[in-house]
């Protein structure tokens, strides 16, 4: 058995899993990560969430406008910003990311749980293990040619 292949096998299972769990709430799953990076850093720009989420910025500026046009998230300038633009969830985008939030990880949870594995504990060992890929990823790209 792979780890690589097993791990990119559950991600896009649980992927197209959180896309029809997210439907009814009217979020694609893509948005739902816009959300979710909003409310995490607010103020952030467009440019900032596209490097966040690891698409281009027009990718982005469509997630933007689906979220503003659902009253998620708020597009503004502050004073001294020029042209600037800033996002902030609003108070509907911050209870809908919350609601999302239980909605998919408690699947998850309850998913861990039925096979006997500790949700807390896989998502630290996830979490641990994707540090030392980030780490030795960062080694490898610093080499020299």
């Amino acid at each position: 058995m792979d780890l690589a292949y097993e791990l990119h096998d559950l991600v896009r299972t649980l992927d197209r899993a959180a896309e029809r769990m997210l439907r009814p709430e009217g979020l694609s799953y893509s948005r739902y990560v816009a959300l979710v990076i909003v409310c995490e850093h607010p103020g952030l720009t467009g440019r900032d969430l596209a490097r966040g989420l690891g698409v281009s910025e027009p990718a982005a500026s469509g997630l933007i406008k689906a979220l503003l046009r659902d009253d998620l998230i708020e597009n503004s300038a502050g004073p001294g910003d020029g042209n600037m633009r800033r996002l902030h969830a609003t108070v509907a985008g911050h209870d809908k990311q919350q609601q999302c939030a239980e909605l998919l990880g408690d699947s998850l949870d309850r998913n861990a749980r039925a096979i006997g594995v500790d949700p807390a504990q896989l998502a630290l060992t996830i979490r641990t293990l994707h540090d030392e890929v980030r780490i030795v990823r960062t080694d490898i790209s610093e080499e020299p040619s």
